[in-house]
Order: C-alpha cells, then sequence, then structure tokens
C-alpha cells in the first residue's frame, strides 16, 4: 500500500494540487500580515477563512486526478482484476489527501515559526482550527476524484470549483449575515476583535461535521458501484452541508470564544509591577520601559497609580470602539491598551497612553469624546511639548491634526505658576475620573470649583 501511494505521489497531480493550495495559502496569509503579525490566534482566523478558496480548488484537483483512469480507461483494466474496488481506488485518492493536507499545515507551520521566533505566544488551542480544515479540503478532494470517475468532461473541474464558490457566496449573500443559511460559507466575515478571541467550538464542531460529511461522501462514491453505496455517500454529504448550517451560530458570538491562556496576565519581574496578556507577551519588555515612564510620570500627582496592565475584555470584542473604554481597573491600577503600530512591529505609545488625562483615559467611563485636554495633560506629566496619539483606524494622521492645539495648550498651561499648574492638572484627573464629559474646564480654571 505505502509503495502504491509513493507511486502515485509520482504520477499523479497530487504534488500540482499541492503546491497550487501552498501558493494561495502563503498568498492568503502574507497579504493580511500587518493584521495578524505576532499574533497566532489572528493567523489561525486568516488562515480559516482561506478555505473559501481552498476547499473548491481541491475539489477541482481532485476532479482532475477522477478524470485520469476514466480518460484513459484504465478503470476498465482495473475493474477486470479481483481486488474489491476500494483497495483499487484507495491508493491515488490517500496520495491526493496527503498532498492537501500537507500544503495546508506547511502554510501553518511557518506562519507558527514566524509566530514563535519572535517569543510570541503559541498555543495549542490554535491548532484545532487548521486541523478541522485539513479534513474539509481532504473530503473535497475525495468528493471531486469521484465526481470526475463518473464523469471525464474536461470542464468538470473548473465547473466545480466555481459551483463550489458560487455556492458560497450566493447563499450567504441571499440568505443575510444573520441567517444561518450564512454558515455555507466557509469565508468567516466576523474578524476577531481581541488578540486572545479564538475560534469558537461550534464552528469547530460545525466544519468537522462538514469535513466527516465530505470523507464519508467521498469514500463511497469511489469506491462503490452500487445504488445504496452511491445513496449513503449523499445522505453523508446532506448530513455534513446541515451540521455546518444548523450547528454554526453566525455573528461573533457564534463565531468567537476567548481562550483563557491567551488572555491570562503575564507580568515583567521588578517594580513598578507591568502586566500584558500573554498574547502580547513577546512585547513585554519594551512595554515595562515605556509603562514605567508613564507611571513615574502620574507619580507626580497625588494618589497615583503604582501598577500598570494591559486592558483586556472579559467577554468577546463586539467591534465597537467604546467597548475599550468601559472596563473600570482595580484601585491602585492604570491601564493602557495596547495596539501593535503594523509599520514598525512596535507597542504603540504605550506611556502616552498611560499619561493621558491623567491615567483616567480607560478609567471605565467611556469615551469624553475630548482628546485634546487629556493629551495637553499627558505632555505636562512627560515633561515634553506634545504627544502623538496613535489610532488603530487612521495611525498618527487624525491625531497629527491636533498637534499646533496641544503644543498651544501645553505652553499656556506652562506658562502658570508651578503650583496652578499641579491644581489644573489634578482637577482635570479628578474631573475626568468622575466621568464628566467636559474637561477642558478643568484645565483652564473655568470649572466650578
Amino acid at each position: 500500500m505505502i509503495r502504491q501511494v509513493r507511486l502515485e505521489l509520482r504520477r499523479s497531480n497530487a504534488p500540482a494540487v499541492a503546491v497550487l493550495l501552498l501558493v494561495i495559502g502563503i498568498l492568503g496569509v502574507a497579504s493580511m500580515y500587518s493584521f495578524w503579525q505576532g499574533q497566532w490566534l489572528r493567523l489561525g482566523y486568516v488562515h480559516s477563512s482561506a478555505m473559501f478558496l481552498l476547499m473548491p480548488l481541491a475539489l477541482a484537483g481532485g476532479a482532475v486526478l477522477g478524470r485520469r483512469d476514466r480518460r484513459t480507461r484504465a478503470d476498465e483494466l482495473m475493474n477486470s482484476t479481483g481486488r474489491p474496488r476500494w483497495q483499487r481506488t484507495l491508493p491515488a485518492m490517500t496520495a491526493l489527501g496527503v498532498a492537501v493536507a500537507a500544503a495546508h499545515l506547511l502554510v501553518l507551520a511557518g506562519g507558527a515559526a514566524l509566530v514563535a521566533t519572535g517569543g510570541a505566544y503559541v498555543g495549542v488551542r490554535g491548532l484545532a482550527g487548521p486541523l478541522v480544515d485539513v479534513l474539509v479540503l481532504v473530503g473535497a478532494a475525495w468528493c471531486g476524484t469521484a465526481v470526475g470517475r463518473l464523469w471525464s468532461s474536461p470542464l468538470l473541474p473548473p465547473l466545480l470549483a466555481a459551483a463550489a464558490l458560487v455556492a458560497q457566496e450566493g447563499v450567504s449573500m441571499l440568505a443575510g449575515a444573520d441567517s444561518k443559511m450564512s454558515n455555507v460559507s466557509l469565508m468567516i466575515n466576523w474578524p476577531p476583535d481581541t488578540p486572545w478571541e479564538t475560534l469558537s467550538d461550534r464552528l469547530l464542531l460545525s466544519r468537522l461535521a462538514l469535513g466527516a460529511g465530505l470523507v464519508l461522501a467521498g469514500l463511497l462514491l469511489a469506491a462503490g458501484g452500487s445504488w445504496l453505496t452511491r445513496a449513503g455517500a449523499l445522505a453523508g454529504l446532506a448530513g455534513g452541508v446541515a451540521g455546518l448550517v444548523l450547528i454554526g451560530v453566525p455573528g461573533p458570538a457564534g463565531i468567537w470564544q476567548l481562550d483563557p491562556g491567551a488572555r491570562r496576565y503575564v507580568c515583567a519581574d521588578g517594580a513598578p509591577q507591568v502586566c500584558v496578556t500573554a498574547v502580547n507577551a513577546h512585547l513585554l519588555p519594551e512595554v515595562t520601559t515605556e509603562a514605567r515612564r508613564g507611571l513615574r510620570a502620574l507619580a507626580k500627582l497625588p494618589d497615583a497609580p503604582t501598577r500598570a496592565v494591559e486592558l483586556r475584555l472579559d467577554t468577546i470584542g463586539s467591534n465597537d470602539s467604546e467597548q475599550w473604554h468601559r472596563p473600570r481597573p482595580a484601585p491602585g491600577t492604570v491601564q493602557f491598551l495596547l495596539e501593535v503600530d503594523p509599520g514598525t512591529g512596535r507597542a504603540a505609545d504605550v506611556a502616552e497612553r498611560i499619561a493621558l488625562g491623567g491615567g483616567t483615559m480607560w478609567s471605565g467611563c467611556g469615551r469624553s469624546g475630548d482628546d485634546i485636554a487629556p493629551a495637553i495633560v499627558a505632555a505636562w506629566l512627560l515633561d515634553t511639548e506634545t504627544v502623538r496619539l496613535w489610532d488603530s483606524w487612521t495611525g498618527y494622521r487624525y491625531a497629527d491634526e491636533q498637534q499646533e492645539e496641544i503644543r498651544a495648550g501645553v505652553r499656556q498651561l506652562r506658562a502658570l505658576p508651578e503650583p496652578e499648574q499641579m491644581r489644573r492638572v489634578t482637577a482635570l484627573r479628578d474631573a475626568a475620573a468622575r466621568c464628566e464629559p467636559d474637561l477642558m474646564p478643568a484645565l483652564t480654571g473655568r470649572a466650578a470649583p
């Protein structure tokens, strides 16, 4: 059997299919590198979303293999032997299954190597999605092989691939994003909102059902010639699609769940204490330096926090920026939002984020809408002329439009006597802690005493 599989790996189209899936997989992962760099779980999201294209390609590759025996009439020769049909078909199907599985896992291995070499979090849970997707790819390739042996037209492979793409996109569009029928598409339309979110058990189970149905259908169609086995193949295929549709739940709540291992805190040695989530632990050395700079700046104020931790959510994200401003920190702790600048791969503005508003930007009040006054306070505390605020959507562009106003405010504040400077900065911090929406009056001295 092993010798026959090796022979099929050389003489069949299995290597070509593997190379095609490998190239498409690499291009898909590379095109989203700025989104997942250093993030194991986000790499899993990108890798699994590529199944939208990879599954139809595996289906077409299997059809090409199935056409080979029918086109060359080798099936007639094999049918004249006394061996069971499954023994004659299994070597070629095994070779194709090994090829598509290896291609898919090689892309994952390459991405995992990039993540691991940077010292980033690589959890076992992140392997679940790719392993389930391997079953889907193998099942699709085997179904294509079986169909190719039934119909040897050269139009079959592209038609199968096109039909799979149209079915995924068409059904999803017609049904709507909130319908269970949208689960027919293997594209994950809702990206994770936090780096510690992983594919949910329900999503994995739904894809596992599809993979099992495809594998069963492919085996029965290729190995059996009776109406009973063909009926079983259709039942297996229908069951797999039904499992994909009915088990999965559309929307973020059904796609994602928290990975406790990725979300746990990892803290730096020494004091003051600085902690980040495990998924961002590879950034801890540089974050610690910047966070302690921010804590030293806050120490100028009375009752300053003595600990800084990365802001994390207790539930999956809702793609709403307001949610990040709601979690309230523990007493004596200041929170900071940790984002990575895709241009540099480094954490953006940790010290500045800690110093904003005297440590109140992420204090549980929600977003005030006033960026200028908290930024003036941050620059005053850090002994700089201004601070450049990073925004995940616009980078520094939006914040840089406010630079002149921030610089002017810092100059006006520092022109005051030092006791008055401290009084106004403290007043702004206290006003922000009370969740007051307008903070500039506290900084300019126009606020009511």
